[in-house]
């Protein structure tokens, strides 16, 4: 018997009734409907309960997929958030309005970043100046702890360190740790600061991306989480 067939028969039985027969029908039939109802209410609020529980999964699964996605490229400028304990001065800017940082007074500086280190990356950084190039210009690269190759030019007053940084499974931030022999102190009263390189831009990109002519300061290319605690408020 369907549904229908069975609360027609109900409906069929009780126009049948007369009297106390007729209320103890409509009793039962009400205590019949009530339970029906309280089992309709359990089952919409399992419902909802999986419901939420649901739409709480897909918010967690998009934050960790955004949370591990690595980007291919990363772009570090002087004017973001630079922390001193890195090894950063308070931003400056030149007579034509560029920004830049004085790195010191210790001869080291670092970055903490995500990026994609499935295969070979790219890294290259810009400084406007240092205090004398033949003292300060060799510089060295850490990447994670492990000494890393570089190649320093020097245009006009523009100072450019590059290196290859290996592949690396998982997606743990990449630390850099740049060296140089010496963080100098500028002839003259004015500036008693030890510094090192008047760091103006970092570029990390995986190879590839590069070849493919990638921009790696356009929106599409960096993620927000490509800067590690580096780019943390001061």
């Amino acid at each position: 018997m369907t549904e229908i067939q069975d609360r027609d028969a109900r409906l069929q039985n009780l126009l049948e009734r007369r009297g106390e027969d007729l209320v103890r029908g409509l009793i039962e039939e009400f205590g019949r409907l009530h339970r029906e109802v309280a089992s309709l209410k359990r089952e919409l609020t399992a419902l909802s309960a999986y419901q939420a529980a649901h739409d709480r999964q897909l918010v967690i699964d998009a934050a960790v997929t955004k949370i591990f996605y690595m980007p291919r490229a990363v772009s570090i400028e002087a004017d973001q958030n630079l922390r001193s304990q890195d090894g950063f001065y308070p931003l400056e800017h030149t007579s034509d309005g560029i920004p830049f940082r004085w790195t010191g007074p210790s001869p080291q500086f670092s970055f903490d970043l995500f990026v994609d280190r499935s295969s070979f990356v790219e890294l290259r950084l810009d400084a406007l100046n240092c205090i004398d190039f033949e003292v300060q210009g060799n510089i060295a690269l850490l990447v994670d702890g492990e000494s890393v190759p570089t190649h320093v030019e020097r245009e006009d007053l523009r100072i450019g360190v590059t290196a290859v940084l290996p592949p690396r499974s998982g997606n743990e931030t990449t630390n850099l740790v740049f060296v140089l022999p010496a963080a100098l102190v500028p002839p003259g009263p004015e500036d008693t600061r030890a510094l090192g390189l008047a760091f103006s831009r970092l570029r990390v990109a995986v190879r590839d991306a590069l070849e493919a002519g990638i921009d790696a300061s356009s929106a599409d290319e960096i993620d927000e989480i490509g800067l590690g605690d580096s780019a943390a408020a001061e």
